[in-house]
């Protein structure tokens, strides 16, 4: 009965998150709208509709804390349309607080009975303004039940009138952030694989039936003939059922999107500024596991938007801008591709500051192109703030941003104007289980790499190479770049010497290039990327791993680590060899 009951929990909160999770969005369009004074008669129907169904789903569960509370912000949805007087600010502001414990009693439901009192709270606190609005005669306040009958009304505490303490803002991470989350899919969607199953099942058949009459030696000429269409509509079966799985992975990028509206207005209201979030493109599909790991990064880039980006009121009035400032969410496909982009109309990057930070590093600012020093700011530690805040400042944020997108097989790139604003783009794979890969040989060991890092590939010639300070140089393109010995950095067993390896293989991140010397290159294919198991989960040159034909396990290179190491600053050891001997002795850790 206990498992039973587990599961019919597991199945509520599957069910009843996202209502609540949409109620949370529709009260932040409310405050939109009201702001705006658009009509909100629409939104507020929305959200009773959905309170409605979670305050049913809750009564059939015996969950009567959060039907209460369901019931309690359902009737507060009434109020805020039959007094319109209300302080649009309270309202929005008890609305908030109560989705935000809405959610949170929903997902702590799936391991216990939610916490009666924050809801005996809420419910006191929406009384309050409800005898505030002189309906005190005519309303009945509801009763917190619990799954035994008994209410919960008289356990009130006798602080309950006060303001109920806010949860962490859902912008944190939810449960489906975490790899068990479950995927709901259409029955359409099942039957189509189905149908794909079944007849790889029959394809295969006909195969084990042509193997038998092969072992027998009983093979006909017309054998020939029947087995090039049972292994075509073997290959289209598992191709389309391959691409039908995929889909199922994707999902609107808007449901991560969505998260940061209530950040981005906490924040305006912490710091007194007036900010319009927007959201454009939200239907894009993209992987649901970029999806969750793209959302820290995506919170580095809205905090800085506001930390560095967005003006105060005064200077925007002074620069002749519109009081409320704004952060765009936008996505886009291009190409086989998703496009995200990041931007706001504040101040725009302070490139005479990150010349001077650059300077005191020991750059040249004068010599670099304006794209090469705009990307500075994604290089360790670089920070231009006058002072460390809360926000920002540290210098990591974009650090993490930069290594962030490179795992996942995206590049990132930054635009600004001076006075207008900041726009971050952010190109992305649409999936994260099957990517293209250069596969490759280092010492009778396979490797691979996503195929969105490689520039080119070269023969190298050891007449071509240079060593300079103990760092290895190879030309391409009348320049040189830095080079890594693939055998020393990935640790196979016989490290090959300068100039022995047959190939190069140019690695392209964040506006850096290295060669990595490989001995044969096999050549480009689609990979399944699986993660690493947990003899190589803290390995800081793989990424993953793919299996390829008879079940030859390739590992997947993290093209992030092999550029840092690439392009690591050379330190010279007095007594320290030097010359090749020097660099022969180098050994990297996997």
């Amino acid at each position: 009965m206990e498992e039973l009951f587990a599961s019919l929990r597991k199945d509520f909160v599957e069910e009843t998150e996202p209502l609540a999770r949409e109620v949370a969005a529709l009260v932040l369009r409310l405050e939109e709208a009201q702001v705006n004074g658009e009509d909100d008669e629409d939104l507020l129907r929305a959200m009773k509709g959905a309170l409605h169904t979670i305050k049913g789903n809750a009564a059939m569960m015996g969950l009567g804390a959060i039907e209460s509370l369901a019931h309690a912000l359902e009737d507060f949805c009434l109020l805020v349309v039959e007094h319109p007087e209300v302080e649009e600010s309270e309202q929005a502001q008890i609305l908030v607080d109560g989705t935000d414990l809405l959610v949170g009693s929903i997902q702590g439901s799936l391991q216990a009975e939610p916490d009666r009192a924050p809801v005996a709270a809420f419910i006191a606190r929406v009384a309050q303004a409800r005898q505030a609005a002189g309906e005190t005669a005519a309303v009945r306040v509801p009763s917190v039940r619990t799954r035994a009958g008994v209410s919960a009304a008289a356990e009130q505490p006798r602080d309950a009138g006060r303001e109920v303490e806010k949860p962490v803002p859902s912008v944190v991470g939810t449960r489906q952030d975490e790899g068990d989350c479950a995927v709901r899919i259409g029955d359409h969607q099942v039957d189509g694989l189905l149908d794909l199953a079944a007849e790889a099942i029959i394809s295969h058949a006909e195969l084990v039936r042509f193997a038998g009459r092969l072992a027998r030696g009983q093979v006909q000429p017309s054998d020939a003939a029947l087995l090039e269409p049972v292994l075509a509509t073997l290959g289209r079966a598992t191709s389309e059922l391959r691409h039908d799985l995929l889909r199922v992975r994707l999902a609107p990028i808007s449901t991560m999107f969505r998260r940061y509206a209530r950040y981005v207005r906490d924040l305006a209201c912490e710091r007194g500024q007036a900010i319009k979030f927007v959201i454009e493109g939200g239907q894009v599909e993209v992987d649901r596991a970029i999806i969750s790991r793209l959302h820290e990064p995506l919170l580095h880039m809205v905090r800085n938007a506001v930390a560095h980006g967005i003006e105060s009121a005064e200077q925007r009035a002074a620069a002749g801008k519109p009081a409320r400032a704004q952060i765009l969410l936008g996505a886009r496909l291009l190409e086989g591709r998703a496009r995200v982009v990041v931007a706001d109309d504040g101040r725009g990057l302070d490139m005479a500051a990150i010349a001077a930070k650059a300077r005191a590093g020991g750059l040249s600012p004068e010599r670099m192109p304006e794209g090469e020093l705009r990307r500075l700011i994604f290089q360790p530690g670089f920070s231009t703030a006058a002072e460390v805040s809360t926000l920002a400042g540290r210098g990591v944020g974009l650090e993490v941003v930069a290594n962030a997108v490179q795992s996942l097989g995206g590049r990132i790139d930054v635009r600004s104007v001076a006075g207008q604003g900041t726009v971050f783009l952010i190109d992305l794979p649409v999936t994260a289980a099957l990517v293209k890969a250069l596969i490759f040989c280092v010492d009778s060991e396979m490797f691979a790499v996503p195929a969105s890092f490689v520039v080119d590939s070269i023969e190298v010639r050891e007449a071509s190479m240079h060593e300079i300070n103990q760092v290895l140089l190879c030309p391409w393109r009348g320049d040189f770049l830095r080079t890594l010995d693939g055998g020393q950095l990935l640790g196979c067993a016989g490290l090959g010497q300068k100039g022995t390896r047959g190939y190069g293989i140019i690695v392209e991140a964040a506006a850096k290039r290295c060669v990595l010397l490989v001995d044969r290159l096999v050549g480009v294919q689609e990979i399944v990327v699986r993660p690493l198991d947990e003899t190589l989960r803290n390995s800081r040159v793989l990424s993953g791993l793919t299996i390829l034909g008879q079940g030859r396990v390739v590992p997947i290179l993290d093209c992030g680590e092999v550029l840092r190491r690439a392009c690591r600053p050379v330190v010279n050891v007095p007594g320290a060899p030097s010359g090749r001997d020097a660099h022969e002795s180098t050994s990297h850790v996997i």
